[in-house]
């Protein structure tokens, strides 16, 4: 496995429900529910080195996703009005069928993630 990566992000919590936020934080119950929402994007971690993309989910238990970032066909993005304001993105990596094998959600520098997986996979076309 590679120690340099070239994108290694969690989730965006503020940036992706800034009024949620801003609800939560002038309740007294809303500083513990801030606590779980924060614990919960810590929990989530999606990387990008020169040869994988590595996707990590669980505080205490762990899902661990690699996939070859040769074997990347497409990369989908879905953003709202507000997300492109914010700059964040859903985010949906697909290999081989209908199904993203990566999927996560509010991941800041959205494009960062398609100009990284388009860049090394140019190395792969051939050349004229």
């Amino acid at each position: 496995m590679s120690d340099t990566w070239l994108y290694d992000e969690h989730p965006a919590m503020f940036r992706a429900n800034p009024l949620l936020f801003l609800l939560l934080l002038v309740s007294v119950v809303g500083i513990l529910a801030i606590a779980v929402w924060w614990i919960g994007c810590k929990g989530e971690r999606l990387a990008l080195s020169d040869r994988e993309v590595l996707m990590e989910r669980g505080i205490l238990s762990k899902q661990r996703t690699e996939i070859a970032l040769s074997s990347i066909r497409s990369v989908r993005i879905t953003q709202s009005l507000s997300q492109r304001l914010f700059g964040i993105g859903h985010v949906e990596l697909f290999s081989a069928g209908d199904v993203a094998e990566i999927a996560i959600r509010n991941m800041p520098r959205p494009d960062r993630i398609r100009a990284l997986a388009a860049s090394r996979n140019l190395d792969l076309l051939p050349q004229r």
